[in-house]
Formats: C-alpha cells, sequence, structure tokens
C-alpha cells in the first residue's frame, strides 16, 4: 500500500511552520507555507549567512564561538568560513561543541563514559540553546524573506508554529528546557498560547518514519561514496511485507535512537515495542579518539596538539576508516616533527586500524544489542533493520552491524540514495501527516496516595506496622502505595486519555480549591511491589500537576471525633500523544517539569 497522500490545508488561514532540527553536530531547518484548501509543500533553508556554496547543503555545524566576555563572536555557517582558526587563536576564543549533549537526562549518564566537553564563559545550556534557537530564525527569516518576499513574512511572523525536534529519549525537562530558549529568543511570548506554539518531535518520529517528505542525514557532512536517505529508508519500509516489523536505527552526532514499527492496513504505522536511546553517537567515537591521544601524549611535546589532531581525526579518519588491518596516518603538525617512538612522522600520527576501531567498538555494541532487545520484546517479529543517520554513514559502523544482525535473520539495510534536504523536513511532514499512530509507553506513571488499611488484606497486614492515623479523617492508614494512571508497556494513541479516579479531605473547603500533586514514573526493572518505600529510589518526580478544584461540590463528613471535614473526587486525566505529557485534573491542568531532569 503507498503512503497516503497529504491532505489539504484546512486551516481557516495563512500560517507558517518552521521545524529547527538542532542536531549534536549539524543542524537544518524546513518551513511550509500553510494556505487553507491547498496541499501544502515542505522546503528546506538551503542558504545561511557566510556560507561557503549557497544551495548546496541545507545543514550547518552546529557550532559557536564564545568572545572571553560571553559575548557571541561566530555561530552556525559563520563558523566555517575561511581563515576562523587564526581568529580563534588570536582573540582567545572559546567554543561550544556538541552542547545539546548537556541536556541528555541525568538517568541517560553511564558511569566511565567520556565526558561531554563543558561549556564556555560560564555558560548554561540554556543559554547556548537561546543563542542558536535565535540565530536559526534570523536565518529562517533571511531566506524565507529573500525566496518569497518581505510582505510574506512580514504577514504570517507574528503566529509562527514552531517544531523542534529531540532524541527519542529525551521528555518533559528537556522540552521545557527547549522551550524555555525559543521564549527567551523571542520565538514566541511567555503566555499560554505563545508556549503552545512550540511542538515537540523525536527525531525518529519526524526521520525515520515521515514517509511523505525526502530529507537527509542530520549529522554528518555529506560523503562522496555512501550517500544516505531516511526518506528512502521509509520507502524501503512501505515496501516490507504488511504485519513485519521494522526497525528504525537512528544513529546520529549524539545518540543512537531506536524504535520499532509495524506497518498497518491504512498505511499508518504503531510501535510495536518500548524505543530506546543510547548515548552512544559519532560524538563519542570521537571523545574516545580524544582521550586515547591525551594518553598518548601526555608529558610529550605533542600534548598540546591533541585538539587538532582531534579535529583532523573527526572531519577525515573516522567517515573514512574501513579496515582493522590497515594503518592509518592522521596529519595534525609541521612536516617537519618526527618522533620515532611516538610513531609521528612528517607531522603525521600512524595509528593502527584495531585502535581506532576500539573507538568504534562500543557504539556497534550498543546498536547490535539494541536490535537483539528490540526484537526480543517486540509483539511481531522484526524482519528489517534499517540504519539512517549521519553515524550509519561509517562504512565500518554498517559493516559491523550488519555482519552481527543478518545472522539472526534480520536484513540490515541503508538506502543509497541521496536527496539534499534538511532532515528537519521529517519533523514539518510528521506534523501534517502524522503518519504514525501510536506508539508504545516507555514506563510506568503514576501518584503516591494512602490506602485505608485492611485487616483482612496481607500485603496490609505485613506492613501494620507502618500504619499512620490520617489527620483530617481518623482513619488507620498506610501511605506511600503507587497508584498507575499509565502502565508500562502498552500502545497509546494520539488521543488515548489515561484516567483515574482520587479523593481529598481537608477541615476547611478553601483548602480543597487549589489542587498541586507530583507525577511520578517507575524507573525501576520489576514489576513487582506497588509500594513506594520497597524502591524509595525508583520512583523520580515526572513533573507537577497544578489546578483550580474550587468549582467541585464538596460533601460533608465526620471523622471518629465528631469533626466536620470536607471532601471533593476528581479525576486526574494523562495524555502522552506522540511528543508532550499533558494532564487534566477535572478540567485544563497545568504542567510543571521537574527541576534538574537533564545533567
Amino acid at each position: 500500500m503507498e503512503t497516503k497522500a497529504r491532505k489539504p490545508y484546512d486551516g481557516a488561514s495563512r500560517k507558517l511552520l518552521l521545524a529547527f532540527d538542532i542536531g549534536t553536530t549539524f543542524s537544518g531547518i524546513s518551513y511550509s507555507i500553510l494556505d487553507p484548501g491547498k496541499i501544502p509543500q515542505i522546503l528546506p533553508v538551503t542558504r545561511y549567512p557566510s556560507q561557503g556554496t549557497a544551495g548546496s547543503d541545507s545543514k550547518i555545524p552546529t557550532v559557536i564561538y564564545y568572545c572571553k566576555n560571553g559575548k557571541l563572536a561566530a555561530i552556525g555557517a559563520e563558523t566555517l568560513k575561511e581563515g576562523i582558526e587564526v581568529e580563534v587563536e588570536e582573540e582567545g576564543w572559546q567554543i561550544a561543541r556538541w552542547f545539546k549533549l548537556h541536556l541528555r537526562p541525568k538517568s541517560a549518564i553511564v558511569a566511565g563514559e567520556e565526558p561531554v566537553p563543558p561549556l564556555p564563559c560560564g555558560k548554561t545550556v540554556v543559554e547556548v540553546f537561546t543563542d542558536f534557537v535565535f540565530y536559526m530564525h534570523n536565518c529562517a527569516e533571511k531566506f524565507i524573506t529573500e525566496t518569497h518576499g518581505a510582505v510574506v513574512w512580514a504577514s504570517l511572523s507574528k503566529d509562527i508554529s514552531y517544531v523542534l525536534t529531540h532524541p527519542n529519549g529525551w521528555a518533559g525537562p528537556q522540552q521545557t528546557a527547549m522551550r524555555e530558549a525559543a521564549i527567551k529568543a523571542g520565538l514566541v511570548p511567555n503566555t499560554p498560547e505563545g508556549r503552545a506554539r512550540v511542538v515537540f518531535l523525536t527525531r525518529l518520529l519526524s526521520n525515520g518514519m515521515s514517509l511523505a517528505a525526502a530529507k537527509e542525514e542530520e549529522d554528518e557532512p555529506p560523503r562522496k561514496k555512501t550517500k544516505l536517505n531516511k526518506a528512502a529508508a521509509a520507502k524501503g519500509a512501505t515496501q516490507a511485507k504488511e504485519g513485519d516489523g521494522v526497525l528504525i536505527v537512528d544513529a546520529g552526532g549524539g545518540t543512537v535512537d531506536v524504535t520499532s514499527y509495524c506497518r498497518q492496513p491504512d498505511g499508518s504505522y504503531v510501535e510495536i515495542a518500548i524505543p530506546a536511546c543510547y548515548f552512544q553517537g559519532s560524538a563519542y567515537v570521537t571523545m574516545r579518539a580524544k582521550a586515547w591521544f591525551t594518553n598518548f601524549f601526555k608529558g610529550s611535546r605533542f600534548k598540546d596538539d591533541v585538539d587538532a589532531l582531534t579535529h583532523t581525526f573527526d572531519a577525515k579518519t573516522k567517515p573514512r576508516f574501513q579496515k582493522v588491518d590497515e594503518k592509518y596516518h592522521i596529519p595534525f603538525a609541521s612536516v617537519r616533527e618526527r618522533d620515532p617512538a611516538l610513531n609521528v612522522t612528517a607531522g603525521r600520527l600512524r595509528m593502527e586500524g584495531s585502535d581506532i576501531a576500539s573507538f568504534f567498538k562500543p557504539s556497534i555494541d550498543c546498536i547490535v544489542n539494541a536490535v537483539k532487545e528490540q526484537s526480543a520484546a517486540a509483539h511481531v517479529p522484526i524482519r528489517s533493520v534499517f540504519m539512517v543517520g549521519g553515524f550509519s554513514a561509517s562504512e565500518w559502523l554498517f559493516q559491523q552491524v550488519k555482519a552481527q544482525v543478518e545472522p539472526l535473520g534480520i536484513a540490515v539495510s541503508i538506502p543509497d540514495q541521496h536527496v539534499n534536504k534538511a532532515v528537519a523536513s521529517g519533523a514539518v511532514s510528521f506534523f501534517l501527516d502524522s503518519m504514525v499512530s501510536s506508539r508504545v509507553s516507555r514506563a510506568m506513571y503514576g501518584l503516591s496516595i494512602y490506602q485505608v488499611y485492611d485487616s483482612t488484606n496481607t500485603d496490609h497486614v505485613k506492613r501494620g506496622h507502618k500504619v499512620e492515623v490520617h489527620s483530617v479523617t481518623g482513619k488507620p492508614c498506610l501511605f506511600g502505595f503507587f497508584r498507575v494512571i499509565l502502565p508500562k508497556g502498552v500502545q497509546v494513541t494520539t488521543t488515548a486519555e489515561f484516567v483515574k479516579h482520587f479523593h481529598r479531605q481537608e477541615f476547611n473547603r478553601a483548602d480543597l480549591d487549589k489542587y498541586s500533586s507530583e507525577i511520578l514514573m517507575y524507573s525501576g526493572e520489576s514489576q513487582g511491589s506497588p509500594w513506594i518505600n520497597d524502591e524509595p529510589d525508583m520512583y523520580p518526580v515526572v513533573c507537577t500537576v497544578e489546578a483550580d478544584l474550587s468549582k467541585i461540590t464538596a460533601t460533608e463528613e465526620k471523622n471518629p471525633k465528631g469533626e466536620t471535614f470536607y471532601r471533593i473526587e476528581y479525576s486526574i486525566v494523562l495524555l502522552f500523544g506522540l511528543t508532550e505529557l499533558k494532564a487534566q485534573v477535572a478540567g485544563p491542568a497545568s504542567i510543571i517539569f521537574a527541576d534538574g531532569g537533564f545533567a
């Protein structure tokens, strides 16, 4: 079955949709001018200020240089201008590279992993993100104004909808930080209406399964030999046998995102296993290489050349590496430099292919294990793996994964097509087409509540020493019971509501007006006891839900002491959809995500 044709835009007025894909190493912008009654077209921004060759590439480096005083010196395409290395050295500029990784969830940090480079000039990740979002918006404005005219931009710029992409392992805290950056950058006002104009999509939703748009890899520059196109991967998925599982491995600059889908008769896709996100993208290969170089040249006269060596490795050696039994020569210093003891000849470091292979190994092992885990968890057989993302353009990475996965009876492929469009096109396409109709919940979400003590319940009896008298009702209770609102591993459609009913009691009715409760997520592996105290560290606070319950009718009751108290009953509704967590508490509610949700 072919992909369903895009429908005409059904809005009442003309509108502009902008998508920013801020990748770990490269970024891109796409947009669509939505005209009522017309089928939307997705267009990439292909021209950036200071870009060497306009129109040839739709990606720019995710790099910022700051002056010593913290002011912006160069950003994005500006960092590619000829001779900038001299300015950097002479002016003492500091670089913000791979800054997106500072947003990663704390739970994603693995002991012993290579450290992410610190942010310069005491900057916070939100401040750096704000600078880059502001720059991206200015680039979009300049391009659209030059392409469609200043009148068009002026007529649409007051009510733009923005789509921001992120790895599928990110959630509320990361989305909150990105939305805050959009507000600080002046994209939208800090109002409920303004915040609603910023929406989020995971990279796998926007890249792996956006069937209607062709798009290019995000996190590596184009290769001459290996060309890559995520849309072609999706096309291959549409040709797979209906009902079979398709696993998209999106290997980018920072993360490896994996999601399994099954194609439905109507052409839509559903997730068939809990998606996963691993911080093992190509940047981590470079980090491991830098650590090796630093150790190798420790105490030598070349110790200050490690950054230059790392840059050359990242730009040339890493993407071209293919054979473990060859020697590789990496230039980093003057051709007059020579030190046989350190394998340096004519300013080049001679390295064994086996050492370079060791930098890739953790990422390769990660992908292979992820395929095995997804295959074991999926409720339909996975027959095909499509490797997408810039890191998948590495011939060594692809061949190693292929060699280990295909013996499992799973085909591994990289579509050999190339269309010069930014990966952000997928975000626009997904926003318009919504090809994925459901996903699988990755964890249990719920609240901590109390239960009235029941002497006939054996579970209560064994916890009898923890019984407390409720301060209002006067009844013996056990506190810290985890009431699940959304179970783990269930299909979540775009409109599904997960509802649970609760009640509260207070002596004063006015004390019931303002509601605030913490939504918890069970992050452990067991399916055992629902009592939070059994695994107190496994129930982090995801967010706080706040609502006004003043209009709910309260009933009067008396406790054993004869004291009158008020009781209200209400429902908490969680909507997980495909992007953001939303909530209702007997009506609209606000969500405040927990602080410190990222590293």
